[in-house]
């Protein structure tokens, strides 16, 4: 394993989909491809439990389709922060880089009407 710092945070891996044994922790998920000499960021998660969230998400077969050769790696932070402070690094990491996670879930807007 090694460790990668996106805007200051310290997140380790990578860890092989359906390969590697993600940690029952809470915490926030870089779900990632190789690119060229790196690797290309295609969404960012969090979830009070990071394995029973990648064993269960519906959106792993889109994570394959855009993965090279199908092959999804998973970087994490483990946190032990509150759900609302979780959410915030997450969205926070993924505002700065919308253009080009291809997988990012969409942010609801809830109307107050």
């Amino acid at each position: 394993m090694k460790t990668i710092v996106i805007d200051g945070y310290k997140f380790e891996g990578p860890y092989r989909m359906d390969k590697d044994e993600i940690p029952a922790e809470a915490g926030v998920m870089l779900i990632s491809t190789e690119a060229g000499e790196g690797f290309k960021i295609m969404c960012v998660e969090e979830s009070t439990d990071m394995a029973a969230f990648i064993a269960g998400s519906d959106r792993k077969g889109l994570w394959i389709e855009h993965a090279y050769h199908g092959e999804v790696d998973i970087y994490i932070l483990r946190t032990d922060c509150d759900d609302v402070k979780r959410e915030s690094i997450a969205d926070s990491i993924a505002s700065r880089r919308l253009s080009s996670l291809n997988c990012q879930r969409p942010k609801v807007v809830e109307d107050d009407w």
